[in-house]
């Protein structure tokens, strides 16, 4: 055999090298598909089909979706204020308010008990622990569009930011979240981010443990300027995952937990890797974005999102 067909013969034999290069990977493979299914519904509370968290632990329990309307624009004189809702906590102080005559540190006043939070009445008769899977808030301009005025503040905090009793002024609060806009003419959406505390079952009906509430996540916003008794009108919508009491004729749901292998830290990521945002609807009024919105970003609508968290 000729020394050009033994080099012909050895390099057939060899075993091609590895680039150095690692190919990349489409969106969809970072996740599985019970992890793509629960990133749909954390998106998208409102219309998503109801599927298990991705949550640590073997709990498992049944799904409800709950909504509520409220509109606080009764007070006498309020132009201004600040809401504070966190949903992974349902108990008599997660919807705090404050409303006023004005914003300015000067007539500082108290945060009280708003509205009941969304499904909480439910939890609290039949459910001896819940947690939240996922939540939205809809923040809606119900005064004239000749009269419309003011501006309005929102995102996303600590549960520990506000606590009911805490004498605040809504330019404080306005200080601390990170989007601002005018009084918006369509509906702003603020989809809740679940955190590692907000993983933790509760008992709805009991008295609330502030230590434990301030570890969560909440939706904020902050208004100042608006038509005198206007104020602005709220749809708050959350999914829970709730744990039957004793008494009511309903086994414990053993099989409902999420058999993914993602964890939420990897659901909040994906989200964010494909332009999927917390904060909708605003910037065609005029928002400013902050430094974050890379992170909790902002969008026109929903309908630009859902092809991309297809299943």
């Amino acid at each position: 055999m000729s020394k050009t067909k033994k080099n012909n013969a050895s390099r057939k034999n060899q075993t091609p090298k590895k680039s150095g290069l690692r190919k990349s990977k489409s969106p969809s493979s970072a996740l599985d598909s019970a992890g793509l299914a629960y990133s749909k519904l954390l998106s998208d509370p409102c219309g998503s089909p109801l599927v298990p968290p991705v949550y640590t632990g073997s709990e498992s329990g049944f799904l409800f979706r709950a909504e509520q309307f409220a509109n606080f624009g009764d007070v006498p004189l309020a132009t201004s204020g600040c809401l504070h809702w966190t949903p992974g906590y349902p108990n008599s102080t997660s919807t705090e308010l404050l409303a006023l005559a004005t914003a300015s540190g000067a007539a500082s006043g108290t945060m009280g008990v708003a509205t009941d939070s969304a499904g909480r009445s439910f939890l609290s008769a039949n459910a001896k622990g819940c947690r939240c899977v996922a939540a939205c808030l809809r923040v809606t301009y119900p005064g004239t569009e000749s009269g419309r005025s003011g501006r309005i503040h929102y995102g996303h905090a600590p549960a520990g930011t506000l606590d009911a009793g805490q004498s605040v002024s809504p330019n404080g609060y306005a200080q601390l979240l990170q989007h601002y806009s005018r009084t918006p003419a369509d509906t702003i959406e603020l989809i809740w981010k679940p955190n590692a505390a907000d993983m933790s079952v509760v008992d709805p009906s009991e008295t609330a443990i502030p230590a434990l509430r301030d570890q969560r996540a909440s939706i904020c916003v902050a208004w100042a300027g608006l038509p005198v008794q206007t104020g602005l009108t709220f749809h708050f919508t959350a999914v829970y995952e709730w744990f039957p009491s004793a008494g009511i004729g309903l086994a414990s749901n053993t099989i409902g937990k999420s058999l993914s292998r993602n964890t939420l830290d990897d659901i909040v990521n994906y989200l964010i890797r494909n332009g999927e945002t917390f904060v909708r609807g605003a910037h065609l009024n005029g928002a400013l974005p902050s430094i974050l919105s890379s992170v909790y970003g902002m969008m026109a609508s929903r309908q630009h999102t859902r092809a991309r968290i297809s299943m």
